[in-house]
């Protein structure tokens, strides 16, 4: 199903056999720390029926000259759903100006870049005919010693709900409407 990203592989093969910088240490820990919150999506994943959907992975797009990544790109008849995986733990709070932010103040995620990511998709995902499949951007807290306080967002989905989602989206995959013709799934 998932294939391990290619520069990750690279990255294996040559640790310990040629001399690293301090930034591809960095790098190579990045990249192995995604491929194990990857393959614990996978997991949730084999446990829907997924023959109602194509699913994409490893999608990097440039914004403001920063790479985002969503990690898992899921295409309904009716839907498109972004998954950005993040493995925080601890306390933390979303501030007046919609950054995520630690207990301590110190700045986790910006959750401006998310309509950025969602208007990135949304010009690319162009569906033919009148009905345009709505698409809906979640950051997937894969660790559960994660905990928001004060006010919530629709943008996260916990580990512990992520399960309910997914067979949510299993569910919504096979609705048939009638007398309605979804949007093709053609990239």
């Amino acid at each position: 199903m998932r294939e391990k990203h290619e520069k990750l592989k690279v990255y294996e093969f040559l640790y310990n056999r040629l001399p690293f910088s301090d930034t591809e240490k960095q790098e190579f820990r990045a990249m192995q720390r995604m491929e194990k919150l990857e393959a614990r999506f996978e997991r949730e994943l084999a446990r829907i029926k997924t023959q109602n959907m194509s699913i994409h992975w490893h999608t990097e797009m440039l914004i403001d000259s920063d790479y985002e990544i969503v990690n898992v790109l899921i295409v309904t008849d009716y839907c498109y759903y972004l998954f950005v995986l993040h493995d925080l733990a601890g306390e933390f709070y979303i501030n007046p100006f919609n950054i995520l932010c630690r207990d301590n103040h110190e700045a986790a995620l910006d959750l401006n870049r998310s309509e950025r990511i969602y208007e990135m998709f949304r010009s690319q995902l162009i569906d033919e005919g009148k009905y345009q499949r709505p698409i809906i951007l979640k950051y997937v807290m894969m660790n559960s010693k994660f905990g928001l306080q004060g006010r919530r967002s629709d943008l996260f989905l916990d580990v512990k709900n992520l399960p309910y989602y997914l067979k949510a989206i299993e569910h919504s995959a096979v609705i048939r409407k009638k007398n309605h013709h979804p949007a093709s799934t053609k990239f």
